[in-house]
Order: C-alpha cells, then sequence, then structure tokens
C-alpha cells in the first residue's frame, strides 16, 4: 500500500509542475518568479513609448479579477491609485522609452504626472488592448 501512494504522490507532483509551467508560461524565465511585483510592473512599464495616444475610458480584464485598466486604444496601462482622476477622457498622453513620466495633454493644460514608486508594491503589466477586448 506505501508503494501505490508514493506512486500516486508523484504523479501527483508531476501533474502539480506541468499545469504550474502552463499557466505561468507568460512569464519570461524563472527569474521573474524572484521579481517583486514592483520589479515586474516596471520591466512591462518602462520600455513603453507612448505619443498622443488618446484616453478612451476604462476596461476590466475579466480574466484577472476585474482589474480596471486605462484603454488608450493599443495599450493599456493599469489604472493606478496614483493615476485616478488624474487623467481624463479624451486627454492624449505621451511617455518617453525608460521613462517613469506621462506626459497629459488637456484643452488649456498640459502637465507632467511622475510616477510615485516609493510605497508601490506592484500592479498588473500594462497590456495590448486587444487581450483585454477580447475576454470583454
Amino acid at each position: 500500500m506505501q508503494k501505490k501512494s508514493k506512486i500516486l504522490f508523484l504523479i501527483s507532483f508531476i501533474g502539480f509542475v506541468v499545469l504550474f509551467l502552463i499557466f505561468n508560461s507568460e512569464k519570461k524565465g524563472w527569474s521573474d518568479f524572484f521579481k517583486s511585483g514592483k520589479e515586474t510592473f516596471l520591466d512591462n512599464y518602462t520600455p513603453i513609448v507612448m505619443n498622443k495616444y488618446k484616453y478612451l475610458g476604462e476596461v476590466a480584464d475579466t480574466t484577472n479579477h476585474m482589474n480596471a485598466y486605462m484603454n488608450f486604444g493599443e495599450i493599456c496601462l493599469p489604472l493606478l491609485d496614483q493615476w485616478r482622476g488624474k487623467i481624463e477622457i479624451g486627454d492624449y498622453v505621451s511617455k518617453k522609452k525608460d521613462s517613469l513620466t506621462l506626459f497629459i495633454e488637456r484643452k488649456n493644460q498640459n502637465y507632467y504626472l511622475h510616477f510615485d514608486d516609493k510605497d508601490f508594491d506592484g500592479a498588473p503589466p500594462p497590456c495590448k488592448c486587444k487581450k483585454l477586448s477580447k475576454n470583454n
């Protein structure tokens, strides 16, 4: 009976590892498993380049706890608390590569919105809006 339970445990463990790898296949590598939420977010956020992307409103990620994203047509940025209420529908947003600052253009007002990485634990990564629209 002990041999049977060891075999069953081994099969269950192998099944768990296979499922774990399948569900985490979007990760870039094993090093991502050891990064903090802040590091993972910044790795995905800093390479983004935006040149006057119009803010179209919020969209929810139905596959990930209904996380709110800001829809810019091409790219969707997670709606962070520090950005909430500071970008309005119709605003144009620009961002340079490797920058943590958004440049907001509104009818009579232009301003910079600096990403505050202090006391920031992490957020879902930015993504292509097409990925979210498939889920809705």
